[in-house]
């Protein structure tokens, strides 16, 4: 056995730099495909048990071609330089892993932009990061790992004495990025002739992920990684767009014919103080929810089924990449998010109309229990208009006092702070306790972890939506006795919906697609359930009929409840729900708010 590890410790291949060629792109390609597998499973879970086998196959084409544009490097180098080409390598690996952590919470690939988010690295993000963490990260790690113990096992030493002269080099080097430009044009090809949309050959790759794709895996699956990230590269650096005569009257035309009611039929709430109490991750399946015939959110129950609130449980999520400060944005601003970057990271010095300026002589302050630089959150305070910050710098002290409660902490630190406010005053706080991950139970064990129903995951979730909705009951009564209550309106809405796949996490099918949010208004002097799908960007033109403000010009990219009867919603630029006439209008919002955030529309009005 000693003499036979001993022959194969001194086998030296006869062709080294072929050998590590070919390896180093099965590393790559299974890297890649591992990433697109991971993507395609987390947005469909039965993904690989109905998909053709055709669509399987281009993805293994894409990244062949992928493989082969990245390792011209490798071809390129001379042999005493060969050692570099690492670097593409482990960048590679390092890109494969951002992805594998950032997935699961954002159910999409993460843009190039957030990658130089480094104040983002902190807190409760890193938390959640860190919580992400599974053994399937090995996929994208071993690959790479076993590749490097070959490669200084057995072929460094062989590569290094082979030369190559550099014509060789050129013309190998020539051969891969034909390779990768014939791959693509025959793949861009076949995908264009199996598709329905009149897109053009350009479009496919210019046209901000195309009309046809919601989401940037999408693009990744149509055109490969390395298009992918050379595409969000670019759109990173021209950050600011420049509309043509075209671009500019379809945006003018869409909103002129948004509605330009300037009556204030529906203005119960004037003058009234307003607390806009963003809530993370609040699904609306946990709000009716009982674990052994207890609710698990009694307050929040009991407030819907009021009969002097507006209710909305059927409120579907539109945010993307920037998850919570989407959710954030759409509530003051009435614009949608972007499809391929983050408007609090590339967008947050821009001008917007929002409901802080609109209020016009509040006194306005933002709340949250974040880090300020994460997702920019103060710097978008301040481009919203509210007049003061308060972030976990000011209530670190507090969170430690509560055992790290923090939906608890920012509640009753946001009581102790109203009354030195001058009324009316605006104020829009966004919780944090119920963020991803949901891997540890609260202590000491409650109720609803000591009843073993369903996951643990499920059950560390909904353990923070009853410590949440604790809070809310004693903010509400601390509210009633500051004596300011009745004179407040209360509008809690979900920054977006979380756990939306039943069957791993072993939920009850409350909400098969796990995506409705909750709206809920208390105090406004209108009243009612709405049934109907509605979105996150029709409650900007909702709280502007409440409060009278409908002498703002700007009403935002969706429609009042009050005035409509909202059946329908865009969830993506081809996704919707619902039914209603207005759905190519909410779908045709999606592109016309890409073009007012990206040319900054509103910094010269």
């Amino acid at each position: 056995m000693k003499e036979k590890i001993k022959k194969i410790l001194k086998y030296t291949p006869k062709s080294p730099n072929l050998w590590f060629y070919l390896l180093s792109m099965a590393c790559i390609m299974m890297q890649l495909l591992a990433v697109s597998h991971q993507f395609n499973k987390i947005v469909d879970p039965e993904w690989l048990s109905h998909t053709a086998m055709g669509d399987k196959a281009m993805l293994a084409v894409n990244s062949l071609a992928d493989a082969l544009f990245l390792l011209t490097p490798l071809v390129l180098l001379p042999p005493r330089w060969r050692k570099w080409s690492w670097i593409v390598m482990w960048l590679v690996t390092l890109w494969c892993l951002a992805q594998f952590l950032y997935m699961p919470t954002y159910r999409d690939l993460m843009p190039l932009s957030s990658f130089f988010m480094t104040e983002n690295m902190g807190g409760t993000l890193w938390t959640s990061i860190v919580g992400s963490i599974k053994p399937r990260i090995l996929e994208v790690i071993l690959p790479p790992l076993m590749l490097y113990a070959i490669y200084r096992i057995w072929l460094k030493k062989p590569m290094e004495k082979v030369q190559q002269p550099s014509k060789h080099r050129l013309l190998f080097a020539a051969a891969g990025i034909a390779g990768f430009v014939v791959i693509r044009l025959g793949a861009t090809a076949i995908h264009q002739s199996d598709n329905d949309e009149p897109t053009t050959f350009a479009q496919q790759f210019t046209d901000d992920y195309c009309v046809m794709w919601t989401r940037q895996g999408d693009y990744m699956n149509l055109n490969g990684a390395v298009p992918y990230v050379i595409y969000g590269g670019i759109t990173s650096i021209f950050d600011t767009k420049t509309l043509s005569e075209e671009e500019k009257k379809q945006v003018e035309q869409f909103i002129e014919h948004q509605p330009h009611y300037t009556d204030n039929d529906y203005a119960t709430a004037r003058g009234k103080n307003v607390i806009l109490l963003v809530v993370e991750s609040l699904n609306s399946w946990a709000v009716n929810m009982q674990i052994q015939g207890r609710d698990v959110a009694p307050t929040l129950k009991q407030l819907c089924s009021d009969s002097t609130c507006l209710v909305s449980l059927a409120m579907k999520s539109q945010v993307k990449n920037g998850r919570s400060s989407d959710g954030i944005f759409m509530y003051n601003t009435g614009l949608l998010p972007l499809n391929t970057k983050v408007v609090a990271n590339s967008y947050s010095n821009a001008s917007y109309p929002t409901l802080c300026k609109a209020l016009g002589n509040y006194d306005t302050f933002y709340a949250c229990c974040d880090e300020p630089s994460l997702w920019n959150v103060k710097n978008m305070a301040k481009t919203y208009g509210y007049s003061s910050f308060y972030c976990k710098d000011e209530i670190n002290d507090a969170i430690k006092r509560n055992n790290y409660l923090l939906d608890k902490t920012l509640l009753e630190e946001v009581t102790e702070i109203i009354p030195t406010r001058k009324q009316p005053f605006m104020a829009l706080v966004a919780t944090a306790g119920m963020h991803h991950p949901f891997d540890e139970a609260m202590e000491p064990a409650t109720w609803i972890m000591n009843s073993g129903e369903y996951t643990r995951e499920v059950r560390c979730y909904l353990e923070r939506v009853n410590a949440f909705d604790t809070a809310l009951a004693n903010f509400i009564n601390q509210l009633k006795q500051q004596g300011i209550y009745d004179n407040t309106m209360i509008v809690i809405v979900s920054d977006h919906n979380e756990m939306v796949d039943d069957a791993p996490n072993g939920r009850p099918a409350i909400d098969k697609e796990g995506d409705d949010c909750v709206m809920l208004i208390l105090n406004s002097g209108q009243s009612g359930r709405i049934n109907g799908p509605i979105g996150q960007i029709d409650i900007y033109p909702t709280l502007l009929d409440l409060l009278g403000l409908n002498s703002q010009s700007w009403k935002g990219l969706g429609y009042s409840v009050l005035r409509k009867n909202i059946t329908s919603v865009a969830t993506a630029p081809t996704l919707s729900a619902g039914n209603s006439p207005l759905i190519s209008r909410q779908k045709e919002a999606w592109r016309v708010s890409d073009l007012i955030i990206t040319s900054r529309w509103f910094d010269e009005k």
